[in-house]
């Protein structure tokens, strides 16, 4: 499953020994959360791809840097390979999908988001996606990080957004993060 690449980019996280519990000081106060026995990207592999993000998403759409690193201040990012099913969710297209919807991000609030580990590989995960809406969220004021993507019903994502994703991890890919 963690086999992807030429380098890991997770840890195993051991509650039983305080070593394996990296306080790992990451950008803007970010701080990672995870249940014991699970896994955790590396802090520098987090921090490496925090900070692609945070260039990309500036130079994109011309917000000076320090107003983006803002935005993330304060952030709990929660890792975790135990995947997660919501009762509903929009597709990035912006169509509503009920029922059991399995998931492999969420934004929980402006300051908080779960992304799920299914490789080694932080390309893989939805982490940049989750860092668009967590920076929407706080352009919104706190109102709303636009769950339904491109749809109509919320404003802030535009194509634009989604490119910047999938460029942003291709880049990733290419750096082996």
């Amino acid at each position: 499953m963690f086999n992807g690449g030429s380098q890991s980019n997770i840890i195993k996280v051991n509650c039983n020994d305080i070593n394996t519990i990296n306080l790992t000081k990451l950008p803007a106060n970010i701080v990672l959360l995870s249940r014991c026995d699970d896994y955790l990207y590396k802090g520098e592999s987090l921090t490496k791809a925090i900070e692609l993000f945070v260039q990309e998403y500036s130079e994109t759409f011309e917000i000076d840097p320090a107003i983006i690193w803002s935005h993330l201040y304060g952030l709990k990012i929660e890792l975790s390979i135990i995947p997660r099913v919501v009762k509903s969710a929009y597709s990035t297209e912006g169509n509503l999908l009920k029922g059991d919807v399995p998931v492999n991000g969420l934004a929980l609030s402006p300051k908080h988001i779960w992304v799920e580990i299914k490789t080694s590989q932080i390309w893989s995960s939805s982490l940049i996606h989750e860092l668009v809406h967590t920076v929407i969220w706080n352009q919104n004021s706190g109102i709303h990080g636009d769950p339904d993507h491109e749809g109509k019903q919320f404003s802030g994502w535009t194509e634009k957004h989604t490119k910047l994703i999938k460029d942003l991890n291709i880049h990733l890919l290419d750096l082996g993060i």
